[in-house]
Parts: structure tokens; sequence; C-alpha cells
């Protein structure tokens, strides 16, 4: 009897003291960091609405960058974080002009900073969906302003971004929302993070240049709207990120 309730007393403990760890395991925010890259598709909002009406040809680009991300409550999904990107903008649109076909495509290259605020749904300790929202501010360092005749009737004419003041602001402020899941890949050390979201980036700012002077791609149809340039477009992003903290105890986000 009496080793029966030593034994009892034991299990207790071990029970209790497992209960302790599961709990501080859920409860400790662990800070991720990784990598992330994928395909953007985006266009141009023009003040001019017989050009704005054109229908736009998708051009799928690159986009990728690397993030890190802060977990801030507990043991609710809650996180924030930033993001550094190499993003392309800009538009592409085909039609005929007079009779003859023409292409007018901006390609911009941009630096991305952004910050986003993401809410996990913890479902379960393998998938979790989530929702976010960001700012993002955006550099401008180069990209062309181009004007193409497929057909062979004119020669084009281009314009090297990086080289004028005059085609594309150096600046761009925007506001992106989203969702996506995380599939969280479970070691003995540590928790891998997977996550594929997908989200629409509504830029806030007029791009267009107000400098006066060349070059220009005066050949351009878009160059006769002198009022707002404003970039909008879809990214679709697979990220991989690691903790910044490994241990035997398994540490991870909301004990993930």
């Amino acid at each position: 009897m009496l080793l029966f309730a030593v034994g009892f007393q034991a299990m207790a403990q071990v029970d209790y003291s497992f209960g302790n760890m599961k709990k501080s395991r859920k409860l400790k925010n662990i800070p991720y960091i990784g990598i992330k890259g994928g395909l953007t598709a985006y266009d141009m909002h023009f003040s001019n609405k017989s050009y704005n009406d054109l229908s736009s040809d998708i051009v799928l680009k690159p986009g990728f960058g690397v993030y890190v991300e802060f977990p801030v409550s507990k043991p609710r999904g809650l996180s924030f974080g930033g993001d550094l990107m190499m993003i392309e903008r800009g538009m592409k649109k085909s039609f005929n002009h007079l009779g003859v076909k023409e292409v007018n495509q901006i390609e911009s290259k941009y630096v991305d900073l952004r910050i986003p605020v993401r809410y996990y749904f913890l479902i379960s300790d393998y998938v979790n969906p989530y929702v976010f929202g960001a700012v993002d501010a955006a550099f401008c360092y180069g990209g062309t302003d181009k004007v193409t005749f497929p057909d062979g009737e004119y020669n084009g004419s281009s314009v090297d971004i990086s080289q004028s003041d005059a085609v594309i602001t150096p600046f761009d402020l925007s506001i992106m929302l989203g969702g996506g899941v995380r599939f969280n890949v479970i070691f003995e050390s540590f928790t891998l993070a997977i996550k594929l979201d997908a989200a629409y980036n509504f830029g806030l700012l007029n791009v267009k240049s107000k400098v006066e002077g060349q070059p220009v791609n005066v050949y351009a149809y878009h160059t006769e709207d002198t009022q707002s340039w404003r970039n909008r477009g879809v990214e679709l992003m697979l990220s991989i990120g690691i903790p910044l903290k490994f241990n035997r105890m398994h540490d991870s986000c909301w004990g993930w």
C-alpha cells in the first residue's frame, strides 16, 4: 500500500511538471527570421479614363526578400514584423492606335520596406491560417518606360527610369491586405515555418513625376496623362523561416 502511494505521488509530480513544461512552451514567443519569394502581377490606375479603360496585359514578375517576425500576444496569434523586398511594378497595355498595334509598358524596380501585422488562427499545431495588413514604403531605383510596335511598322522608343526624373517619382506608399496559411514542420529542437500567402497592394500616392524636362518617352500614349498614375497589384509569396532560439524544450512561436 505504501509502495502504491509513493508511486502515485511520483506520477502526479511528473504529470504536474509536464503540464508546466507544456504551458511554458506554449506561452514563449520566439522571433522568426526567414527568406521569401514569389510572383507579382502589377498594373497602374490612370486618371485618364480613356487610357485607364484599355485592357491590361498580365505580366508576372519575380519578387524576393527577407523578413523578421515578432509574436506579441500570449497565447493568441498576433504578430508584427518587417520585410525587406525587391519588387517590380508597372503596367503593360496593348492596343491599336490609328490602325497600328502599339504596346506601352512601364517596368519600375523598387526596394520595399514593409511593416506587416498578422493574426493567426491557432486551430492546429501544424496548420494555421492567418490574415494580415501591412504598410509598404517603396523606393524606385530603376526600370524602363518603353513603346514597341510588334508588327514592325515603326521603331520603338525607351527611357531608362534611373536616368530620368521626369517619368516616375522615387517614392511610393501603399497598403497591403491579404491572407495565407502557415505550415509548421516540427523538429526536435525547433519548428520550421513555411508560409504561403496572397495579398493585394493598393498604391496611395501619385507616382507620375511632376519634374519638367527630358528624357521622357514622348511617343508613349500614357505620357499624355499628366495628372496621376497609381500602382496596384497582386502578390503571391512563399516564405521559409526559422526561430532565433533553438533548444531541447522545442520552444517556438505560441508553442509550435
